[in-house]
């Protein structure tokens, strides 16, 4: 498929909007969103849902370990390079980012429940998790957090698809963490 990915000069007007709060807030529109740019409706819900995760009580890493989590499930060479652009802004290590991007879990046990919670709810798709579920609560995080987890899954395997189906280009941001899932994750 070849879909435009549009600017705020192409989008829709209902969509314009969307992009300068997209490009305030992280300096450009990534293609993801970009593409979404003829469909306002869609694109208010996908930048909806990415705004319901970011208000998560969840730390900025711990989102970053979510996200990252989802599109290494989902084999998605572009969110995850995205995400390894952003973890280390949102205060994830080093570390845990190659650990994760190699399929693994970081080396903290908190992170580690995290990540193993986030992947178990995207390949058995809420089913089959009660193992890691409980090691999630176990690890100190909230019933309620587990929901947040939820929709971070959403959101990234929205993200995931879109640009796995549109074999998107990497953003100029993200081309230096490029990612070869037939490579890097086991």
């Amino acid at each position: 498929m070849n879909l435009p990915i549009h600017t705020a000069q192409t989008a829709a007007l209902k969509s314009r909007a969307i992009f300068e709060a997209i490009t305030q807030a992280r300096g450009f529109v990534p293609n993801v969103y970009a593409v979404y740019g003829s469909l306002p409706g869609a694109m208010n819900g996908f930048v909806g849902l990415t705004g319901a995760f970011g208000d998560s009580s969840l730390s900025p890493a711990e989102r970053e370990v979510v996200q990252l989590a989802v599109s290494v499930a989902n084999r998605c060479r572009y969110c995850v390079a995205g995400h390894t652009a952003f973890a280390a802004d949102a205060g994830l290590k080093d570390a845990h980012v190659r650990a994760m991007r190699d399929g693994q879990d970081p080396d903290d046990d908190r992170l580690g429940a995290l990540a193993r919670f986030a992947r178990k709810l995207t390949t058995e798709r809420g089913r089959n998790c009660a193992k890691e579920r409980t090691d999630f609560l176990m690890a100190g995080y909230s019933p309620d957090q587990a929901l947040e987890v939820i929709i971070g899954v959403a959101n990234k395997t929205l993200s995931n698809m879109t640009a796995n189906l549109l074999e998107l280009p990497l953003d100029e941001n993200f081309a230096p963490y490029a990612w070869d899932p037939k490579v890097e994750a086991a």
